[in-house]
């Protein structure tokens, strides 16, 4: 039920990860390395550009701290830039997120998802994490479009933004930031350790030392050993940097139809299902983490479905979905908030034999929190 686009994207995936073999997997594997090499060297250049002043790189009139990551694939950057938001804006700023708008259906140069108020536009037009992020984020405007210094202006001049955060933007060194944290995820840290598209690492591992602060995401599910390699590795590129742990902590369930109404809707407590069959389905960077989180609830995972990131469900893929779970007599179907938005409203609202339940969870800062927070006010406060 995949597009062309996502078979190609879920295929070079396995290909890059050493699922693939075979005569012609070789020689596109041999392709792909020669490829990351003229890309890291393209990388380099124009990073050095930037270094030295030859490419511009333009100030915002208010603080700037950028959230990103040095790999693609999911890190859990659309949960944490939701929080540090939250932090930012209840601290009394006025605090505006700045998304490019991946895959979204809006092609302008500045496109406000929200004003803080209101939500002007619909997941197509904005993109699965804009409108989350705008949905979940009461009194903080939501702005897309590629150029952030734009985008930046537009919500300092309109929107009075005392603060903007750049999400996923580690590698938009077009626009000078107070803060860079870059998330490292604990379960599949730096990828394989190629360049892109050989691997999934967007530049090399030297770059880290631009980092003020590294995030280390999921660790509730990642093992003492990996985190303190993760340390060793940082440290070799960026002793300076301070490192903070992070979980991705489940808070309750929201059957999908209630979890669309959005004040405060009624919730389901996380061990409804312990001792139960359910199906989760997800269409999110790091997929395995999400089952594992359900299974860590007592609950059995029967029959994931998976797609590629940024999938958009169609009718009849959720009723194929649904078929599964009641053919394997299952109790509920679970999937993530960033899922929810993609569903087509008339499934939602349509009868269905079984409860389709929305997993809400949220970012908890762990070691090092406290230097963290320091770190934060000291950058938005107006005589820093």
């Amino acid at each position: 039920m995949m597009h062309q686009r996502e078979a190609l994207q879920v295929y070079l995936y396995k290909l890059v990860h050493g699922e693939k073999h075979g005569f012609w997997a070789a020689v596109l594997l041999g392709i792909l390395r020669a490829m990351s090499f003229i890309y890291g060297l393209g990388v380099s250049i124009k990073l050095g550009m930037y270094r030295l002043g030859i490419l511009e790189c333009h100030r915002l009139p208010c603080k700037v701290i950028s959230l990103g990551n040095i790999t693609v694939g999911g890190t859990g950057k659309t949960p944490t830039a939701q929080r540090l938001a939250a932090i930012i804006r209840d601290m009394g700023y006025r605090v505006a997120i700045l998304n490019r708008g991946y895959r979204s259906g809006w092609k302008g140069q500045v496109g406000v998802v929200s004003d803080g108020n209101k939500i002007y536009m619909t997941v197509t037009e904005a993109g699965d994490e804009a409108y989350l992020l705008a949905k979940n984020l009461p009194g903080v405007p939501v702005i897309i479009g590629r150029n952030r210094f734009l985008t930046g202006s537009y919500a300092v001049n309109n929107l009075n933004a005392e603060v903007v955060i750049l999400d996923d933007a580690y590698q938009h060194w077009q626009l000078k930031r107070d803060l860079d944290i870059v998330l490292i995820d604990t379960l599949n840290v730096f990828g394989n350790n190629f360049l892109l598209p050989r691997g999934t690492l967007r530049e090399p591992l030297t770059n880290l030392d631009r980092a003020h602060a590294f995030l280390l995401t999921k660790i509730d599910q990642s093992t003492g050993n990996v985190r303190e390699t993760i340390r060793e590795t940082l440290a070799r590129y960026n002793e300076q940097a301070l490192v903070v742990e992070s979980t991705h902590t489940p808070r309750c369930f929201i059957e999908i139809e209630e979890w669309y109404k959005g004040v405060r809707p009624e919730t389901v407590p996380l061990d409804s299902i312990q001792g139960h069959s359910v199906l989760p389905f997800s269409a999110i960077g790091n997929p395995s983490s999400f089952e594992k989180t359900i299974t860590d609830l007592g609950g059995t995972v029967i029959d994931a479905v998976q797609f590629p990131d940024h999938h958009n469900y169609t009718m009849a893929e959720m009723q194929w979905i649904m078929q599964k779970a009641v053919d394997n007599k299952v109790k509920a179907l679970i999937t993530t908030d960033k899922d929810a938005v993609k569903i087509p409203s008339e499934f939602i609202h349509s009868e269905r034999p079984l409860p389709v339940y929305v997993l809400s969870i949220e970012v908890r800062f762990h070691d090092s929190y406290a230097e963290l927070m320091d770190m934060i006010k000291n950058v938005t406060n107006p005589g820093s």
